[in-house]
């Protein structure tokens, strides 16, 4: 009986074995084929200059020289190069991202965080000498191009600011960057548009605020700039964009429910004449307030005024107050700008972030226009960005 039942242990240790054989060989085999397939895929897969999620340039194929070569930056770049044209990237960037959440319990990812369905994108640390910068350089133009003139400066909080006090992720201070500029701005009227705020003036996917919800912003600056223009007389047409993928839903890698984008407009707005220096000859007179060709492009928020822009003129026909109005502005103005027109005739974007102040005077002439200085609290705290 002893022999038989050695003879049983060892055919069945046998057969474990070869079962344990075959599975590391069809589990190598699987394994080398995979990596085989990626290898194809990534050598014929089109390669891609931008990536629409990301909102970046894509690395391109290194310069392949005798120095790049010996100097290691060739394979710096290549290296690179093959991280960003990887296929399926959008798909392993949102894994890498659901994993740091779900079971690294990670707050943040690409320092984008979640909190009730809605993307933050986090701001920090807190930069107090970009903030006395800001002032500085207000001053700068102020007192260079503005004397005698009517102006104003205003700072927009970020979507942070409405859950400061969640004690898990990492703030700057709003109020001493607000102190310190009250302290230091000279010859500007502050105006606090903070308390007409909320959270819900904000798109979920974007930075951005939404220009529907513009109407308690415009009625302050309208009181404190003194003009008529009240948002809630003003007859605006709803146009509907959807889905709508902010900058931040694609920066996260998360799954996050797309925005609706609305823009409103009337007769006012669709008579005005944009004269976009970013253009060329013709090309510079024919845009138009809302450019709807960037809908559904790498980022649809340019279809306020074509995006982020060095220098813009509109003009209103269809106002002859002959009032004018020059905003230093980032992005956040290019939605509130346009529902301004019906009380200035004609209103001037200026972006600090690609137009030195030096060369002002050589792009405006400075009279008795009024004057907004309008930020956001990021472009503050990071205000060597300006020029």
């Amino acid at each position: 009986m002893t022999r038989p039942l050695i003879h049983f242990y060892i055919s069945d240790f046998n057969q474990k074995e070869k079962f344990i054989k075959m599975k590391n060989k069809i589990i190598t085999f699987t394994f080398v084929i995979f990596l085989l397939s990626m290898l194809a895929l990534n050598v014929t897969a089109p390669k891609q200059d931008l990536s629409e999620s990301e909102r970046r340039k894509l690395e391109g194929f290194p310069v392949l020289t005798s120095e790049t070569l010996f100097s290691g930056e060739f394979f710096r770049k290549f290296e690179k190069y093959e991280m960003d044209q990887m296929v399926f990237r959008d798909m392993f960037r949102s894994i890498k991202a659901v994993t740091e959440f779900s079971v690294f319990n990670k707050y943040d990812s690409n320092n984008i965080f979640i909190k009730d369905g809605c993307a933050f994108k986090m701001d920090y640390p807190y930069n107090q000498g970009y903030v006395h910068d800001m002032s500085d350089k207000m001053n700068k133009i102020c007192n260079t191009y503005l004397h005698g003139m009517n102006v104003y400066y205003s700072i927009i909080p970020d979507k942070n600011y409405f859950i400061k006090d969640n004690d898990k992720h990492l703030f700057i201070d709003y109020d001493d960057m607000v102190s310190i500029l009250n302290a230091e701005v000279k010859n500007m009227e502050y105006i606090n548009i903070f308390d007409c705020l909320s959270l819900d003036d904000y798109y979920k996917t974007d930075i951005h605020w939404k220009q529907e919800n513009l109407g308690k912003v415009i009625s302050k600056i309208s009181e404190k700039m003194n003009f008529s223009n009240d948002f809630a007389d003003n007859v605006f047409e709803k146009k509907v964009f959807s889905p709508f993928y902010g900058s931040c839903y694609g920066q996260a890698a998360l799954p996050v429910k797309p925005d609706v984008l609305i823009y409103l407009t009337n007769d006012t707005i669709e008579k005005a004449i944009v004269n976009n220096y970013e253009y060329a000859g013709d090309d510079r007179s024919s845009q138009k307030v809302y450019a709807t060709d960037k809908l559904g492009s790498i980022d649809s928020y340019n279809v306020f005024l074509s995006g982020a822009t060095p220098f813009i003129e509109i003009q209103s026909p269809k106002n002859n107050s002959g009032k004018e109005l020059i905003i230093f502005n980032d992005s956040f103005a290019c939605s509130l700008a346009p529902l301004l027109l019906s009380e200035y005739s004609k209103i001037t974007l200026i972006d600090l972030r690609y137009v030195s102040y030096k060369m002002l005077d050589q792009l405006v002439d400075f009279k008795d226009q009024d004057v907004l200085f309008l930020y956001n609290t990021m472009i503050v705290n990071n205000s060597n960005i300006l020029k």
